[in-house]
């Protein structure tokens, strides 16, 4: 998903909702309908949507930036989505119109994802990314309490071991997995499961245990293919105390479930135990 802000996206809005007031009707009953649930879980569900379909040219936060390793987008600076400009000005309908059918007038022109159109989203996925949106980042409304609990980073209590299953895999989501999977330009890394992580990649094992100079951790510090210096995600660093949970699961030997990671927490507690 990519679009710009400013008076010309405003003009582009008002071009995109003309063409959709002019598409055949049967365009609307070609795409499958998605049972609404509730707000949070609508939220919820749009923050997935947003991290694998938005978030490689748009930031997982909606920063904007430089768009890196996107074909035909690579280069392309976009004015970021998390703030007043677009949160005041859009309108739910406007986003998600954006959403559906692109933005044909832009240069270059931002592909539809709605399904009636060639996409893989069909309205409620939409309907769910812009409430998403909406509640994440327009400052006049409040994020339901549940939400926040859900949706927050995991963090590590003292001596407690991270495991794939609880940190590495939220991170992941919210973070890599827009650029980190099929059909993108990611150097065949994967990162939709445990083994893809540990195992896939031009340059595998992209991850050794206890090996801190490992590809996955280099990744997360510059963008591979770019010069030094970059971080990774491109468009804004990954935050010191989540690259530090990657550091504490590759030196416990990165386990995959709760129970392995508890069992080594166990275990290192015990060890640090003075006798009495």
């Amino acid at each position: 998903m990519l679009w710009t802000t400013g008076i010309s996206s405003l003009l582009i809005i008002g071009l995109t909702i003309a063409t959709l007031a002019l598409a055949p009707a049967k365009a609307a009953t070609e795409e499958t309908a998605t049972v609404a649930g509730t707000v949070s879980e609508q939220i919820l569900a749009g923050q997935d949507l947003y991290s694998v379909h938005c978030a490689e040219c748009h930031g997982a936060d909606g920063e904007g930036g430089e768009v890196k390793g996107v074909e035909g987008f690579d280069g392309v600076i976009l004015d970021p989505l998390a703030n007043t400009d677009v949160m005041y000005t859009y309108t739910d309908d406007a986003l998600a119109n954006v959403i559906s059918y692109g933005q044909q007038e832009s240069d270059p022109a931002m592909t539809p994802f709605g399904r009636a159109y060639g996409g893989e989203l069909g309205p409620g996925d939409i309907d769910s990314i812009v409430t998403f949106m909406r509640y994440t980042w327009d400052n006049r409304v409040e994020m339901p309490l549940d939400v926040l609990a859900a949706s927050a980073m995991p963090t590590l209590a003292e001596g407690e071991v991270p495991s794939y299953e609880v940190h590495i895999f939220a991170i992941v989501k919210r973070y890599c997995i827009s650029c980190h999977r099929e059909g993108k330009n990611n150097q065949n890394y994967l990162m939709t499961s445990y083994d893809e992580i540990i195992n896939s990649g031009d340059n595998a094992p992209n991850l050794i245990a206890g090996d801190l100079t490992c590809n996955t951790m280099q990744m997360l510090n510059r963008v591979e293919g770019l010069e030094v210096g970059n971080p990774m995600p491109p468009t804004k660093e990954l935050k010191p105390e989540l690259v530090a949970i990657w550091q504490a699961w590759i030196q416990a030997g990165m386990p995959n479930t709760t129970e392995e990671a508890a069992a080594l927490s166990t275990t290192t507690t015990e060890a640090v135990t003075p006798a009495p």
